[in-house]
């Protein structure tokens, strides 16, 4: 029985063996070799045993950017910081270097550690006047160097780069740019900045530290004066210094900036630009105002110069020489609305004036009274069609920092048997900015009244909704998940390196993740649970942010069919920044800071959302009433939800205008900022505290 037994664990553990040495990334063997392909998004790796193998990376885009990891069989954690480039394999026990070596065909340096480990990284080619230098940072803030225009010169490896010593002008490939030298040997290329209004062309650059380069003559290559003595622009140095920090995009922006240019157009000129073919996921949105507080107050709706009425520019003729202003909506407590300027009423002239793309902005803005002359569309019963009819003039007063209650419009529509919630709101705000939670309250109690009523279906109607607090979008969202949990999540953010690293050191792993909540956050408000069994939502192209926030985040949980336009296309939100102590420095920047995902990782709508059935209010250029049936886009979602056509009753409408005529770019410009943006006030100001700790 004994010899049984020791035969039994004999073979036991010969099958143990067999199994741990079956195969590459064993625990019995040492990685020697690795790679990433950025590409397909895998790593190579080779074993000590000569063995290699393929593994699929492990992509974190919560981070900015994206990183590449993978988990070996051994236990192993290798990354790579950027996952858009073949870079560093980063993990522990590589172990210290031990020689490095350079291969000029490939531009690459190889890399041996005293673990046996190697790997091999593309160098950056340097150019100072006559030599080429290879140069290669690493992950320890080492530097690897090599002179390649001296074939028998060996590579060196610094640790610290020193003080700039001089710099030289080069001109390479109709390329223009300063080479900078530092004590230990280190090289790095600036872009320079070549002005051609004088004789010869000069060429300067402003670096970050406030040191100026300077090149008399900017037609050739040759030395550069460095210059230590010349004042940095000190506002644009906060704006950079908190891009760096927390702009999106911070490892795309620009070492060395010219900080000559004023605190505006400096901004726009380090922003990771957008461009349709070559760069889609670029940055449209982030901006900067002069006055911090009058920024703060535009975001919760506060705006001054108001005239008291949302509207379009319609052209009068292809040339676009002569603008109407076609009215969406009048402001509640408006001058405007007590003076009957509602819905659907054409504005013809202001002042006396025919409104034209020279003068349409001091027209709509300013300050006093305002006269406005006005048409409204009448039947001809001979011919069937309408035609606008003068109505004479009012005067309006134009407000100054008037506060606008996005909660518009609300009402249940029977069917047959069906109820049917109806809700217009036009931005996403808590309150005007006195932390009263007014604005949330207030919708909350109308779609807690909705619920009260029995209503069984919902069209949420955001067709001129440009965004606005996420905190508002998530207590929206929740109210209108089918099936609420709270222990589902809504939407996962992701911001860059510097705040991901700061915030998981800070509050753990999941503090970029918001779940469905029953209450508006850090208040007692409830949030009614409506328990919809789908959602209709009115969509046009100004529907923007925070409104398709809640389109992406309630997509994975429950059907949400969009009627209308194809919507904006924004799946980024910013933070506020700004000096308060600073008396010279007022100005505000909105940076974008953060991207959203839904719970299915899902966040490709920069093109927007595509309506599920095509709508176009703007056809004829008749607007009803707010929850009028006969609106073209509320009709054709109470046909989805009762099964019916619309009334044949109903006349159709036909008039000499068309939605082709609709001035969308004029309009655009004269949209608040804050109608295409979409604050993180969940955690943006916990961010910037966590950083300033």
């Amino acid at each position: 029985m004994k010899h049984t037994t020791y035969i039994v664990l004999g073979i036991l553990l010969l099958l143990f063996k067999s199994c741990i040495d079956d195969g590459p990334g064993n625990f019995n063997e040492k990685l020697i070799n690795a790679s990433f392909n950025p590409i397909d998004k895998v790593f190579l790796v080779t074993y000590e045993n000569g063995e290699s193998e393929t593994l699929d990376a492990q992509l974190n885009s919560t981070v900015s950017p994206t990183t590449a990891e993978v988990t070996l069989k051994n236990g192993t954690q290798i990354y790579v910081k950027d996952a858009s480039e073949a870079g560093e394999i980063i993990f522990e026990g590589k172990g210290s270097y031990t020689s490095i070596t350079y291969d000029n065909s490939s531009g690459s340096f190889s890399i041996f550690y005293d673990s046996g480990f190697s790997e091999t990284l593309k160098a950056k080619k340097v150019t100072d006047l006559d030599t080429i230098t290879a140069i290669r940072l690493m992950s320890d803030n080492s530097i690897i160097l090599c002179r390649i225009s001296n074939p028998t010169e060996e590579v060196k490896r610094i640790t610290n780069k020193g003080s700039i010593t001089s710099a030289s002008f080069n001109i390479e490939d109709e390329n223009s740019f300063f080479t900078l030298r530092y004590g230990s040997g280190y090289k790095e290329s600036v872009p320079a900045n070549v002005d051609h209004s004088t004789n010869p062309p000069s060429a300067d650059v402003t670096l970050r530290n406030g040191f100026q380069l300077y090149a008399e003559d900017a037609t050739r290559s040759g030395e550069a004066t460095v210059h230590t003595d010349r004042p940095i622009n000190s506002v644009n140095k906060w704006i950079f210094d908190n891009m760096y920090v927390y702009y999106l995009w911070n490892h795309k922006l620009a070492e060395n900036p010219n900080y000559s240019l004023s605190p505006d157009n400096f901004f726009y000129s380090i922003l990771n630009t957008y461009n349709a073919a070559s760069n889609p996921e670029g940055d449209r949105f982030s901006w900067i105002q002069d006055n911090y507080l009058e920024l703060q107050e535009s975001l919760s709706g506060v705006v001054s110069d108001e005239i008291g009425f949302e509207y379009i520019f319609v052209r009068l003729d292809e040339s676009g020489t002569q603008y109407y202003a076609l009215v969406l909506y009048h402001r509640s407590g408006t001058d405007a609305e007590a003076k009957g300027i509602k819905r659907g009423r054409w504005i013809t002239k202001i002042d006396g004036q025919n409104i034209t793309p020279n003068n349409y902005r001091e027209l709509f803005g300013g300050s006093g009274s305002k006269t406005l002359s006005l048409a409204d569309w009448n039947l001809n019963s001979s011919t069937g069609e309408y035609y606008l009819k003068e109505t004479g003039d009012v005067t309006i007063q134009m407000h100054a920092k008037y506060a606008e209650n996005p909660v518009y419009f609300d009402k249940v529509i029977t069917k047959g048997n069906k109820k049917i919630g109806y809700l217009v709101y036009h931005f996403f705000a808590r309150d005007k900015g006195d932390d009263s939670n007014s604005y949330d309250k207030l919708l909350m109690q109308k779609l807690t009244t909705m619920k009260s009523q029995g209503i069984n279906e919902m069209v949420l109607d955001l067709r001129y909704n440009g965004g606005g607090a996420v905190s508002s979008a998530i207590a929206l969202a929740s109210a209108l998940v089918k099936d609420r949990s709270t222990k589902n999540i809504l939407v996962t953010s992701q911001y860059n390196s510097i705040i991901h690293a700061e915030m998981n050191k800070e509050y753990g792993s999941d503090y970029n993740k918001d779940f469905f909540i029953d209450r508006v956050q850090g208040t007692t408000i409830s949030i009614p649970a409506l328990n919809l069994p789908r959602l209709y939502v009115l969509t046009s192209n100004w529907t923007a942010s925070a409104s398709e926030f809640v389109i992406n985040g309630l997509k994975p949980y429950m059907d949400v069919i969009i009627i209308g336009e194809t919507t904006y296309g924004k799946n980024v939100g910013s933070i506020t920044l700004f000096e308060e102590d600073e008396p010279n420095n007022k100005w505000g920047l909105q940076p974008i800071v953060v991207k959203y995902f839904n719970s299915k990782g899902e966040s490709d709508f920069t093109a927007g959302f595509t309506p599920d059935y095509e709508v176009d209010e703007f056809a004829d250029l008749y607007l009803y009433p707010f929850g009028d049936s006969n609106d073209p886009m509320l009709g054709k979602a109470l046909s989805l939800i009762t099964g019916t056509t619309r009334s044949t009753s109903v006349k159709a409408v036909h008039t000499p205008f068309r939605s082709s005529q609709v001035e969308r770019l004029a309009t655009e410009r004269m949209l608040k900022p804050y109608r295409f943006d979409m604050q993180d006030d969940i955690r943006g100001e916990e961010i910037k505290r966590v950083i300033k700790k």
